[in-house]
């Protein structure tokens, strides 16, 4: 899976790169036992099910399934090919990779391209704004809304210009193609023919996914009425950017996040700059009204608070209830932060300064505390209308929470609230959550596939991890077995590549392995075999007794497998010489396996 990089020079990575330090630069680990624990960003989980070996350098989650080592795990979570992973730890290693694009197939060389757009253009703005006349009046906004250069800096703003094909031209000049512009959703194609500049006299926003590369803009118009078009307008989905899936200011706020185990989701663009300007640095923009299922899992990865802060307006509002549940489903302990009428996070430090903000932070609302504030004043619990409504919705929430004692807590306070018993609201709340209703129910389907249903013959499975363990196996497993006699084709890969390296001279392991397929499957079988915890710290004779019990049960399956199908035969055929000659063949299948030179005298079966 080298992919044009030469093997010494991945191999070179691999010994260079710590898995437990990448991986902990984008997650929350602890120590647990031998390994690392922390939850999975590839899937929504409350647990932590996502498992770091240091000594074997490869990540497991037990909830998805989700493995690898260091190169799957940057590709996986930043969706970059193998050449760009590469890259990335190399970077990191100061280690130099040769050049060699030709061998990069069409779709990573096409994002490798999209990834080189998106920098040239974040230059472009940047250059514009800082260095052109053409920028004052996007300086002049930045000054008024009292973000300094360094703020504008970090965050790599810029401005494109009025005219219809600035950037176009600018970029054509660096030998890309119009197509590609647009396949980067940079230029947009005219009706009559050609292409113009999406963005134009737009403050500009560079959007970064937490490898540091631009992947899209949001462009803030600095101009009213309908010929300015949309106050932002984003990059449109491409290729390398997935609106849903970023986080805005999180590749600069992740390591505030996880000192303070909170996060803090604002609205917008200019509310992020200006509360790390203001030395608030836990912040991040959900990049729309809404947050996604997959932003949900960014923050619970880094963050087990999450405090929304979102624009004190009607849109605000039912964007903070729809996030609401995103958090809660994600596992995020949730808490709301109400901003005064009239402002957002940004106004706010303007004219009250950052204390303001802060104190409205550590001061959040609960979430159940926030969630029955608001439906109390949508209805009117003085009339028996609006006191039955408030009661339906306040008991559909309730029944979405797990803790007994929050919900007790609660109960009790809305029985004094409606003047009502105890009793009644109970039994009410226990048909809320025999139906499983709820104001807050949306449908949010877990972006990732569960790869850990992988059904391999326990036997095979365990000589795979055997040969992984020691390398005597390994010569045991190829003495006396065929590819053919494995039955998945996991494990029947995976001896194939086991020997094959053997073959070669090289070292036989796990890491080394996943390198060589691209099917997360296989990246799943291959780590779970590796890091078998019952068959660590084997002595090579237990592990060449323990491989003699498997490499019996395996011949075992296939005699076994064989006299069934000779029983089958004679069934359709009448009792004649070619009768006799299977049954003889039958009986000396039968002592053979009496007679099998690996019988351990018992164990498990491992058939079927």
């Amino acid at each position: 899976m080298s992919q044009g990089i030469p093997e010494s020079v991945v191999e070179e990575i691999r010994r260079h790169t710590d898995l437990v330090s990448l991986v902990a630069e984008y997650l929350t680990l602890e120590k647990q036992g031998k390994n690392m624990i922390g939850l999975c960003p590839f899937h929504s989980e409350k647990t932590p099910s996502f498992t770091v070996s240091p000594e074997k350098q490869l990540f497991h989650c037990f909830g998805c399934g989700a493995s690898g080592n260091v190169f799957s795990f940057i590709m996986k979570l930043d969706n970059l090919t193998f050449p760009e992973a590469a890259r990335t730890l190399a970077g990191r290693a100061g280690i130099k990779i040769p050049e060699r694009r030709a061998a990069l197939s069409k779709h990573d060389h096409l994002k490798e391209q999209l990834y080189e757009l998106n920098r040239l253009a974040a230059r472009y703005f940047q250059y514009v704004l800082r260095e052109s006349a053409a920028g004052k009046p996007a300086a002049d906004y930045l000054r008024e809304r009292g973000i300094d250069r360094e703020a504008s800096e970090m965050f790599m703003l810029g401005y494109a210009p009025r005219g219809w094909d600035n950037l176009g031209q600018f970029i054509r000049k660096k030998g890309f193609s119009p197509q590609l512009l647009q396949q980067a959703g940079l230029v947009s194609p005219r009706d009559g023919g050609g292409y113009y500049d999406r963005f134009r006299h737009r403050l500009m926003f560079p959007i970064f996914n937490l490898g540091e590369k631009v992947v899209g803009f949001g462009g803030r118009a600095l101009e009213e009425g309908d010929k300015a078009g949309p106050k932002y307008l984003n990059s449109p989905e491409t290729m390398i950017f997935e609106k849903g899936a970023i986080l805005y200011g999180l590749h600069l706020s992740r390591e505030s996040i996880r000192e303070r185990k909170a996060a803090v989701v604002v609205e917008g663009y200019t509310d992020v700059i200006a509360a790390h300007q203001a030395g608030i640095k836990n912040v991040v923009a959900s990049l729309g009204t809404s947050l996604t299922t997959g932003q949900g899992r960014l923050l619970r990865a880094q963050a087990e608070t999450v405090i929304i802060a979102y624009d004190a307006d009607s849109a605000g509002e039912v964007a903070t209830w729809r996030g609401l549940k995103v958090l809660q489903e994600a596992g995020c302990f949730v808490r709301v932060a109400e901003l005064p009428a009239g402002s957002d996070p940004d106004s706010l430090i303007r004219t009250a300064g950052a204390a303001a903000l802060t104190d409205l932070v550590q001061n959040a609302q609960y979430l159940l505390e926030y969630q029955l504030r608001i439906l109390k004043s949508r209805y009117n619990p003085a009339v028996p209308e609006g006191r039955l409504r408030y009661m339906e919705e306040a008991l559909a929430l309730l029944a979405q929470v797990s803790n007994l004692a929050e919900r007790d807590i609660y109960l009790k306070r809305l029985a004094e609230e409606l003047h009502v018993s105890e009793e009644a609201l109970r039994g009410e709340l226990k048909k809320h959550r025999q139906k499983g209703g709820g104001v807050n129910n949306l449908s949010l389907k877990d972006q990732t596939n569960n790869i850990n249903q992988l059904r391999v013959n326990p036997a095979e499975k365990m000589l795979v991890s055997l040969m992984l363990q020691e390398e005597a196996v390994v010569s045991l497993a190829r003495r006396e077995l065929t590819e053919v006699d494995f039955d998945h084709g996991a494990a029947r890969q995976t001896v194939v590549a086991i020997w094959n390296l053997e073959s070669s001279g090289a070292a036989v392991s796990g890491e080394a392995l996943i390198d060589l397929f691209e099917d997360p499957h296989m990246h799943s079988f291959i780590t779970e075999a590796a890091t078998d915890p019952s068959l660590q710290g084997l002595t090579r004779e237990q592990a060449k007794r323990a491989a003699a019990d498997c490499i019996e049960k395996i011949k075992k399956r296939i005699l076994t497998r064989r006299r069934q199908e000779l029983q089958r035969e004679l069934k359709d055929m009448a009792l004649n010489d070619q009768a006799r000659n299977l049954l003889r063949e039958q009986q000396q299948m039968i002592t053979g396996l009496r007679r099998s030179p690996y019988r351990s005298g018992g164990g498990e079966d491992f058939n079927g």
